[in-house]
């Protein structure tokens, strides 16, 4: 079986190490991989995914589209691209990589599969979806939430969905160690109310930022690790620094070792208002810690062993206060998060059922 992989970008994101990861796992198991990002391959310090892909035999390749002009022009690479490969299955992965593949598709006799990871409220992005939809032979959705989605705001049949929710390598996440105080500027850790994710409003970092203040008022001793890189992040810093919470409120932008950071914290601050099946969740959970969240697409079911974890975004900083001063109760929910991940969120799981998937749409064929 040849599969070829195209998705957005290479940066270090959620959907794109569960991308890399089903990549290699396909190619060690004999099939043919590849992997073609749209955009340019990422700088120095960003580009770890490629990185992996090289070292394990797979040269990803780049479209090197940088904004909607360059567009077009990828269009007509991917297509020379997938004309060369001739792959049986093209599975694309967020939003960009859906659309491109869709206006390529009349070109091949590859399988489409479109990647529904995240439930997209911007009805532009809904309706160009909608429009593409019957060029797709089949979709999977991360979580049953987005599948639902699929259905109601992007008319896609349920016959033509598979639900495939993400996994994780257990056995590599339990290797990584906590991060040390000297790792993260301190003389020793204070306890950690850390986020992890990308500065940008889908995520409810203004959320975070106008509730830090009562939150470290109510917990003195705790500190706040904000993790990761975006558009809000000169504002967010602003605010902080205009509250009088830059010794306490601490902006690493993006580190390689955020899982280490999550490991070294109390839980994980994540307000997010619109997800599908969110990486950095599953992660939490696979470190033992509880998430303070807010009632997003995916993250229901991911939490619904514990529902004290969901909140209204109007109770959330009282949610987190709750968790912060209790850390009898987040050890208990973060023991119960892990149990949920080794049962059903694990690596293996994940890749078993994409390349079953993909069998049963080519023995159909």
């Amino acid at each position: 079986m040849h599969v070829a992989f195209v998705i957005t970008e290479l940066e270090p994101g959620g959907a794109e190490r569960c991308l890399v990861k089903l990549a290699l796992g396909l190619a060690q198991r004999g099939h043919s991989v590849n992997v073609v990002s749209i955009a340019p391959e990422p700088g120095t310090g960003r580009d770890v995914l490629v990185i992996e892909l090289r070292a394990n035999g797979i040269e990803p390749i780049f479209l090197d589209a940088n904004n909607y002009r360059d567009f077009f022009h990828a269009k007509r690479s991917l297509s020379v691209v997938l004309n060369k490969i001739a792959p049986d299955i093209i599975q694309s992965f967020l939003f960009h990589a859906n659309l491109l593949c869709g206006k390529v598709s009349k070109r091949f006799n590859s399988k489409l599969v479109a990647g529904l990871r995240v439930s997209e409220p911007r009805r532009l992005r809904q309706w160009m979806m909608r429009f593409q939809r019957s060029k797709f032979h089949k979709s999977i959705c991360v979580s049953d939430d987005v599948s639902s989605y699929a259905q109601q705001k992007l008319g896609f049949s349920v016959e033509t969905i598979r639900v495939i929710p993400n996994g994780i390598d257990l056995d590599s996440f339990t290797e990584i160690t906590p991060a040390t105080a000297s790792e993260l500027d301190f003389d020793a850790i204070p306890p950690l109310l850390t986020f992890v994710g990308r500065l940008h409003v889908q995520k409810g970092v203004d959320l975070l930022v106008a509730n830090a203040k009562s939150i470290l008022q109510a917990c003195p001793q705790h500190h706040i690790a904000i993790v990761g890189d975006g558009p809000c992040k000169q504002d967010m810093q602003r605010r902080i620094i205009d509250s009088g919470l830059e010794q306490r409120v601490h902006f690493y932008g993006y580190r390689a070792d955020a899982a280490g950071i999550l490991k070294a914290s109390q839980l994980l601050l994540f307000p997010s208002r619109w997800e599908g099946m969110p990486n950095v969740v599953i992660e939490a959970m696979a470190a033992k810690k509880p998430i303070v969240a807010c009632p997003a697409d995916g993250v229901r079911s991911l939490l619904a062993h514990e529902p004290r974890q969901i909140v209204e975004p109007t109770d959330w900083a009282a949610a987190v206060t709750e968790f912060a001063l209790d850390p009898h109760a987040c050890d208990d929910i973060g023991i119960a998060n892990f149990e949920v991940v080794a049962k059903s969120y694990q690596l293996p799981q994940m890749i078993n059922q994409y390349e079953n998937f993909y069998q049963q749409i080519l023995q159909l064929s």
